[in-house]
């Protein structure tokens, strides 16, 4: 009977802390589908937008948490984010890029990359951020895990991450056509 017992004491908070874990492994599953596919969002040739931040869904509110901790309400800022070249290619710091063009109209923006667990990119420059106030205006915004001379963001060594392309109080244009607003090309640089 003792030996049923110990058993049991062994066997029952095992299989709690396995379903536990099987229960987060799903729901961090559930989460990553939807980022990568996008359920919550409208696509923008390589861009993609979260139009509502007001969280009411379950999953809305895991994806933005996600991927944009602290991000703010749509009436504030809008958030573009992008993992792939203007040739629907992932973005990799194998590889060399130039944003060209300009964001759309509104008070502020900022271009950040963040890596493929969608913290800030690793560097040895802490550089992360090209925006309005420290854009040179006669030069492209070059993405490259080599240093560059102007508007530069160092893309560490990620396999794989991403560009967020923040846009605050955007003009009302912005939100009526956010599936077909021009916004700027990602270009891979072929060496």
């Amino acid at each position: 009977m003792k030996s049923l017992f110990k058993i049991k004491l062994i066997i029952i908070p095992t299989l709690i802390i396995v379903s536990f874990l099987i229960g987060i492994f799903v729901a961090v599953s559930n989460i990553n589908s939807s980022v990568q596919n996008n359920e919550f969002s409208i696509k923008n040739g390589n861009w993609i937008v979260n139009p509502n931040m007001d969280l009411q869904n379950n999953f809305q509110r895991a994806y933005v948490s996600r991927i944009g901790v602290f991000a703010l309400d749509e009436k504030e800022a809008i958030y573009f984010l992008s993992s792939k070249d203007n040739m629907g290619k992932n973005l990799s710091s194998d590889f060399d890029y130039e944003i060209t063009g300009n964001p759309p109209a509104g008070r502020y923006w900022s271009y950040t990359l963040y890596g493929e667990d969608y913290y800030l990119v690793n560097n040895k420059t802490d550089v992360y951020t090209i925006n309005k106030e420290n854009f040179e205006k006669n030069y492209p915004i070059t993405i490259s895990s080599s240093r560059k001379n102007s508007n530069w963001l160092p893309s560490g060594n990620e396999k794989q991450f991403h560009i967020t392309l923040r846009l605050y109080n955007p003009d009302k244009e912005v939100y009526i056509n956010l599936d077909s607003i021009e916004l700027p090309l990602i270009k891979r640089i072929e060496k």
